[in-house]
């Protein structure tokens, strides 16, 4: 009697430590479910202000004012061979002007925007599942100009991952990033919103048609 109790306590523990976060339960961004269309949900995005800034293969994007700073530039990504949407990346402190990209300026400000978002990602979804604060090995880290080089060297591997795809609707990570990531020589936050139950419902489709 006293294996079964013991048993039956590991396994709620256990259970426990595999539950789904209730703030992850539900794959949002801005209050709207991501779900539906990719056409279909940036027409959500216009009615709370945002501006489509054009479309591509990998999705459309917008531009605006999200978690208190403006010019923030948002990426609806949708599933693969399909047009319903998959992902909202949030792309924090990349700005274009006629003849060049901009981004940050220094890894002080850069750090301190990342390290707030942080916080308040944590009150929102908890602690984080997942997460790392450094560069790849070889990067130059000897001065605040060094790491801002780095980062637009593609060395930065500064991110927090909020939810498991195994339990949770929806992953959340935010990131520092550029350089060869991005394609332009720049420094900026990523914060991808990513709907997993999507995502593996397609995939399953795929695998049933093989």
């Amino acid at each position: 009697m006293k294996r079964i109790t013991l048993l039956l306590a590991f396994f709620a523990i256990v259970t426990s430590l595999c539950a789904q976060n209730p703030a992850l339960s539900t794959p949002k961004f801005k209050g709207n479910e991501i779900t539906g269309t990719v056409d279909q949900f940036g027409a959500k995005l216009s009615s709370q202000g945002f501006t489509f800034i054009g479309k591509e293969s990998y999705g459309s994007a917008y531009t605006g004012r999200f978690a208190g700073m403006d010019d923030c530039i948002l990426v609806l990504s949708p599933v693969e061979n399909s047009k319903d949407i998959a992902s909202v990346s949030v792309l924090i402190g990349l700005k274009f002007s006629e003849y060049d990209v901009h981004s940050y300026e220094t890894w002080e400000k850069l750090l301190k925007d990342y390290e707030d978002l942080k916080d308040l990602m944590t009150e929102k979804y908890g602690e984080p599942t997942e997460q790392n604060a450094g560069f790849t090995q070889g990067a130059y880290t000897g001065s605040s100009s060094l790491k801002l080089h780095s980062v637009k060297e593609g060395q930065c591997e500064y991110y927090s991952k909020w939810g498991d795809p195994d339990v949770d609707k929806m992953v959340v990570r935010l990131s520092i990033t550029g350089g060869k990531s991005m394609g332009f020589d720049c420094a900026i936050i990523v914060l991808n919103y990513y709907n997993v139950e999507k995502a593996n419902s397609s995939k399953k489709e795929i695998i049933d048609d093989l």
